[in-house]
Protein backbone atom coordinates (compact mmCIF):
# COMPACT_ATOMS: atom_id res chain seq x y z
CA UNK A 1 0.00 0.00 0.00
CA UNK A 2 0.95 3.85 -0.55
CA UNK A 3 2.08 5.82 2.08
CA UNK A 4 -0.85 8.30 1.82
CA UNK A 5 -3.68 7.55 4.49
CA UNK A 6 -6.40 8.75 2.17
CA UNK A 7 -5.45 6.22 -0.74
CA UNK A 8 -4.85 3.58 1.71
CA UNK A 9 -8.46 4.07 2.85
CA UNK A 10 -9.28 3.80 -0.86
CA UNK A 11 -7.17 1.04 -1.45
CA UNK A 12 -9.44 -0.73 1.40
CA UNK A 13 -12.61 -0.05 -0.06
CA UNK A 14 -11.71 -1.55 -3.50
CA UNK A 15 -10.68 -4.36 -1.89
CA UNK A 16 -14.33 -4.55 -0.65
CA UNK A 17 -15.75 -4.16 -4.09
CA UNK A 18 -17.12 -0.67 -2.58
CA UNK A 19 -16.93 2.36 -5.05
CA UNK A 20 -16.01 5.67 -3.88
CA UNK A 21 -19.39 7.05 -5.37
CA UNK A 22 -21.17 4.35 -3.30
CA UNK A 23 -18.76 5.27 -0.33
CA UNK A 24 -19.54 8.99 -0.96
CA UNK A 25 -23.88 8.05 -1.38
CA UNK A 26 -23.71 6.53 2.33
CA UNK A 27 -21.47 9.03 4.19
CA UNK A 28 -24.49 11.60 2.47
CA UNK A 29 -27.51 8.60 3.75
CA UNK A 30 -25.18 9.06 7.08
CA UNK A 31 -25.35 12.71 7.40
CA UNK A 32 -28.83 13.25 6.17
CA UNK A 33 -30.27 10.48 8.62
CA UNK A 34 -28.30 12.54 11.65
CA UNK A 35 -30.14 15.48 10.97
CA UNK A 36 -26.68 17.30 9.48
CA UNK A 37 -26.59 19.66 6.58
CA UNK A 38 -24.83 18.10 3.40
CA UNK A 39 -22.21 20.79 3.51
CA UNK A 40 -20.79 17.95 6.19
CA UNK A 41 -20.69 15.50 3.81
CA UNK A 42 -17.30 15.50 2.91
CA UNK A 43 -16.31 16.05 6.86
CA UNK A 44 -18.06 12.84 7.46
CA UNK A 45 -16.18 11.10 4.61
CA UNK A 46 -12.58 12.87 6.39
CA UNK A 47 -13.86 10.81 9.84
CA UNK A 48 -14.08 7.50 7.76
CA UNK A 49 -10.90 8.00 6.05
CA UNK A 50 -8.93 8.58 9.18
CA UNK A 51 -6.49 5.51 9.99
CA UNK A 52 -7.67 3.26 12.80
CA UNK A 53 -9.80 5.95 14.41
CA UNK A 54 -13.23 3.97 15.11
CA UNK A 55 -15.58 5.87 17.09
CA UNK A 56 -15.92 4.51 20.59
CA UNK A 57 -19.82 3.17 21.26
CA UNK A 58 -21.46 3.41 24.55
CA UNK A 59 -24.30 1.19 24.46
CA UNK A 60 -27.08 1.97 27.35
CA UNK A 61 -29.87 -0.36 27.56
CA UNK A 62 -32.65 1.51 29.53
CA UNK A 63 -35.96 -0.31 28.81
CA UNK A 64 -35.23 -2.41 25.51
CA UNK A 65 -34.92 -5.80 26.06
CA UNK A 66 -31.60 -6.89 24.48
CA UNK A 67 -33.61 -7.45 21.31
CA UNK A 68 -31.29 -4.68 19.64
CA UNK A 69 -28.15 -5.84 20.61
CA UNK A 70 -29.13 -9.47 19.29
CA UNK A 71 -30.06 -7.54 16.00
CA UNK A 72 -26.55 -6.40 16.18
CA UNK A 73 -24.68 -9.33 17.06
CA UNK A 74 -26.63 -11.28 13.85
CA UNK A 75 -25.38 -8.65 11.69
CA UNK A 76 -23.89 -10.19 8.01
CA UNK A 77 -22.26 -6.65 7.02
CA UNK A 78 -20.60 -6.05 8.53
CA UNK A 79 -20.08 -9.34 10.36
CA UNK A 80 -19.76 -8.61 14.27
CA UNK A 81 -15.58 -9.72 14.30
CA UNK A 82 -15.35 -6.74 12.04
CA UNK A 83 -17.68 -4.39 13.16
CA UNK A 84 -15.96 -4.84 16.85
CA UNK A 85 -12.64 -4.73 15.96
CA UNK A 86 -12.21 -2.62 12.82
CA UNK A 87 -15.44 -0.23 12.63
CA UNK A 88 -16.16 0.82 16.20
CA UNK A 89 -14.68 0.41 19.59
CA UNK A 90 -17.46 -0.86 21.79
CA UNK A 91 -16.41 0.52 25.36
CA UNK A 92 -19.49 -0.15 27.00
CA UNK A 93 -22.28 -2.68 26.68
CA UNK A 94 -23.74 -4.59 29.43
CA UNK A 95 -25.11 -7.91 27.54
CA UNK A 96 -21.80 -8.67 25.81
CA UNK A 97 -19.19 -7.47 28.33
CA UNK A 98 -17.14 -10.09 30.19
CA UNK A 99 -17.29 -7.40 33.79
CA UNK A 100 -19.94 -6.89 35.88
CA UNK A 101 -21.13 -4.81 39.13
CA UNK A 102 -18.50 -2.44 40.22
CA UNK A 103 -15.93 -3.50 37.46
CA UNK A 104 -18.96 -2.85 35.04
CA UNK A 105 -19.83 0.60 36.63
CA UNK A 106 -16.32 1.62 36.50
CA UNK A 107 -15.46 0.40 32.34
CA UNK A 108 -18.68 2.72 32.51
CA UNK A 109 -17.62 6.05 33.85
CA UNK A 110 -14.41 5.26 32.37
CA UNK A 111 -15.63 5.26 28.72
CA UNK A 112 -17.79 8.17 29.47
CA UNK A 113 -14.64 10.48 30.85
Amino acid sequence: MSGSPTKEFEERLEAKGISRRDFMKFCGMLTATLGLPSLLIPKVADVFAQPKQRPPVIWLHFAECTGCSEAVLRTMYPWIDELLLDVISMEYHETIMAAAGHQAEENLKSAVA
